[in-house]
Formats: structure tokens, sequence, C-alpha cells
């Protein structure tokens, strides 16, 4: 398992709704475990990289960081 799991596993998130199905408080599936480049075309550029997923449609709908291991 990757850190960035235990970081994020009780951290709230900013997003209130799914934008794909509508659903207010969802929960998420797989918080941390699937990741892209931190990096934006290889230069010192800082972006999110964990992928946030609802549970309900299964739909990816945006990226996460923790603030911490950034």
């Amino acid at each position: 398992m990757p850190i960035e799991f235990k970081l994020l596993k009780n951290k709230p998130l900013k997003i209130e709704k799914c934008p794909e199905c509508g659903q207010k408080n969802p929960d998420y599936l797989m918080r941390g475990l699937i990741q892209r480049s931190k990096r934006f075309l290889g230069i010192l550029w800082k972006r999110d990289y964990c992928l946030i997923i609802c549970e309900k449609c299964k739909r990816d709908i945006g990226w996460e960081s923790p603030e911490n291991y950034l």
C-alpha cells in the first residue's frame, strides 16, 4: 500500500457532490491507490496526483494530494 492511502484515509474532501451522478457526500473508492506523476511536463510544477473515484457511479471525479506529503 502506498503511504498516500494512510494519509488520505480520514481526510475530508472538498467535493461535496459527485459531478457525474449528483450524489451528495458520496463515499470514495480506493483513495490514494491510483496515482499519476506529481510533476507536470517533467518540470518542477507540482500537481494533485491521487485519483478520486465515486463509489456509486465508479467514475473518476477529480484529483487530490496529501498536503504534508506533496
